[in-house]
């Protein structure tokens, strides 16, 4: 750790927080007199049992280097940021059904998208997007997936048919021609899967927009071109309610729309430009390469509504980020998962709670304050599963720490590698408040 002491004049060195606190009665610079008590402030981190982790701000290690790939990441982690959640359209929906899975490519989005649409993607340009689902109900839990071609907002998952969902696929293009274009044809192919058996529907609050339905199926698909971003809302109901289906639609559009104002759509010159660590989180952030590789799910920063596009639990992950008011998190890969909230005490405050949501406490690491481990299943890591490939095992170890306005969450399948990612992530936020 770098000495933390400013230097007088005459070379003597008075040592920072990491070393003592003076409470202080008066303070006459360095040649004066300082009353009060020496007490012991914050612990030596260089004593900390961190393996081969790094404790050093990443921004130290590897300066990020622009390029197409890694700018497509960050456009979609960007408007990821302003792409609803279920609690944006209503609070029933509190189930994640993607979990944020979808790469910027045009192939990805075939796979919730009618097959017949890719082409139709690919001619106009589509520069990148996202998608998000949200059910009223669980998702059943299957490995079969249709991948006929059909229309399937899940990535051909099963869906509960007493549950009431809804997908939105925001795909930006290079201009507003395109994007109408798209929309238009999207829509045409989409329809062209059964042309037989679907209808033409209009909605009232959303006159622009290309929708249809089959008869007697509980779900619609509507497609709208919105400046150069293409909004793709599909809904679904138990019941084959077309006044409901159409309701609904709007209801989502509603929702959506407004966000979409908050982020301006990009050049391909701005793409490339965009800030690989905004508000200094991934500097925070325990990152054991020395490789910046953005990535929506694995490497990014995003404010709150980003982040819980990839947990399950959406109920229970926005109430405690909102009543400890977190607006960024970043994940690094096969490192940790950063919250800043509001202040100290809101961190402590994010902590107790996200302690509460996990029952069976293992081992911290020996000398690390504010820090609890414990063992979970393997699909309780929520995003920290895309940081590394768990073993196939029942379950991993997950220690959750908090320093000053910051939490931090790390896993792994083994016990002493999750300790060890602990103090290393402790020692990095401490570093961090002086490098």
């Amino acid at each position: 750790m770098k000495n933390l002491g400013t230097r007088c004049s005459s070379g003597r060195t008075v040592f920072g927080a990491l070393t003592v606190l003076l409470v202080a009665a008066s303070l006459s610079g360095c040649g004066g007199q300082t009353t009060g008590t020496a007490v012991a402030s914050e612990i030596d981190v260089r004593k900390l049992a961190v393996g081969n982790y790094p404790t050093d701000p990443f921004d130290l290690r590897e300066a990020y280097q622009h390029d197409g790939s890694g700018g497509k990441a960050l456009a979609q982690t960007r408007l990821a940021d302003h792409v609803v959640i279920g609690a944006d359209v209503d609070p029933k929906f509190s189930h994640n059904v993607l979990g944020g899975r979808l790469d910027p490519t045009s192939a990805e989005f075939s796979k919730v998208l009618a097959g017949a649409v890719q082409p139709v993607l690919a001619s106009n340009g589509m520069m990148f997007g996202f998608s998000s689902a949200s059910s009223t109900r669980p998702v059943p839990k299957s490995t079969a997936h249709d991948r006929s071609g059909n229309f399937n907002p899940f990535d051909g998952a099963e869906t509960d048919p007493e549950a009431t969902v809804f997908n939105v696929t925001v795909l930006q293009f290079p201009d507003q021609q395109r994007a109408q274009a798209a929309a238009d044809q999207m829509e045409a192919a989409d329809f062209a899967v059964a042309a037989d058996q679907n209808v033409h529907i209009s909605l009232d609050k959303q006159p622009n927009a290309k929708a249809h339905w089959r008869p007697g199926v509980p779900s619609m698909a509507a497609t709208l071109a919105y400046g150069q971003y293409v909004v793709n809302v599909y809904v679904a109901q138990p019941k084959p309610d077309l006044d409901g289906l159409r309701s609904f639609e709007e209801q989502v559009f509603a929702a959506q729309l407004p966000l979409l104002d908050q982020a301006p759509a990009l050049s391909p010159h701005e793409i490339f430009r965009l800030d690989y660590d905004p508000d200094d989180m991934l500097r925070r952030t325990l990152h054991p390469r020395d490789v910046a590789k953005p990535n929506v799910k694995s490497e990014a920063t995003r404010t709150a509504r980003g982040y819980l596009h990839l947990v399950d639990d959406q109920t229970t992950w926005k109430r405690l980020l909102d009543d400890s008011g977190v607006d960024r998190t970043s994940t690094a890969s096969y490192g940790g998962l950063l919250y800043r909230a509001r202040d100290a005490k809101a961190a402590t405050q994010l902590w107790s709670g996200i302690n509460g949501t996990t029952a069976k406490s293992v081992d911290a690491p020996a000398g690390v304050p504010n820090v609890s481990c414990a063992v979970v299943p393997t699909d309780d890591v929520d995003v920290l599963r895309f940081q590394y490939d768990i073993p196939e095992t029942d379950t991993a170890y997950l220690c959750t720490l908090h320093y000053d306005r910051y939490v931090a969450r790390v896993a792994s399948p083994q016990l002493i590698d999750a300790q060890q990612k602990a103090a290393a992530q402790f020692a990095l936020l401490a570093n961090s408040q002086y490098m």
